[in-house]
């Protein structure tokens, strides 16, 4: 039994679709990375994962040198600067979604989860999770979220958690210049959020609440019956 097979299995109630389905051609697309192994291995043999809740570096100078990002730079984003960096965690939760003008990378340090919708779901700057289709991502496999699709932190699938590379354009997920108004999706540097109001954590911080419906929560397989 694969370990999609498994999750599945602890999820019986919600439909987990992979990202090599035809399906996420919607949402976005699996790619190769330019240095993907060596990538994959600093995320793996470099980051660590909390015991609780989630960590997000922005930009770690460890992943590859100038010349090696540029080449990235160039094939994903036409010569803008990047920054690469990583999302490691516990998370197991929709909890909220967000989208930048920019595609997103991402590489699996292990097997993880993505829920996602279409930004065309977002009216008045509400939506609901009752759009929002879960996504298996292999270990090992990098993936370009685009523009259009609202994401968030991936949810993991085995119980000690996930690791994620995450690349995007410079200065996203940045503190922003001027000040938010309550109602301002704009949460960051070319980032739009909305919360589910489950969500305490980001309500806490001033997160506009325009996520509703259940806040779909994802049974992680355990390390011992993988081997079952």
């Amino acid at each position: 039994m694969t370990i999609l097979d498994r999750i599945r299995l602890e999820n019986p109630e919600i439909q987990i679709q992979s990202v090599t389905d035809l399906s996420f051609a919607n949402y976005g697309r699996v790619i190769q990375l330019p240095y993907q192994t060596e990538l994959n291995r600093i995320l793996i043999d470099r980051t660590e994962i909390p015991k609780q809740n989630n960590v997000y570096v922005r930009d770690d100078s460890q992943f590859l040198l100038t010349g090696q990002r540029e080449i990235i730079s160039r094939n994903f984003y036409g010569e803008q600067p990047i920054e690469i960096g990583y999302c490691n965690g516990n998370s197991n939760r929709i909890n909220a979604f967000e989208f930048h003008n920019c595609s997103e990378l991402n590489l699996a340090g292990t097997d993880l989860i993505l829920w996602l919708t279409h930004r065309r779901n977002l009216v008045n700057n509400q939506t609901s999770t009752a759009y929002a289709r879960a996504f298996f991502v292999p270990h090992g496999t990098a993936i370009e979220v685009y523009p259009t699709t609202l994401h968030f932190a991936p949810n993991r699938v085995l119980a000690s958690g996930f690791k994620c590379l995450v690349i995007l354009t410079a200065q996203t997920n940045s503190p922003l210049k001027g000040q938010r108004q309550p109602d301002d999706l704009l949460f960051q540097h070319n980032k739009w959020l909305l919360t589910h109001p489950d969500n305490q954590q980001m309500v806490n911080k001033g997160a506009f609440v325009g996520l509703s419906g259940e806040n779909y929560y994802i049974n992680p397989v355990t390390e011992a019956t993988i081997y079952e």
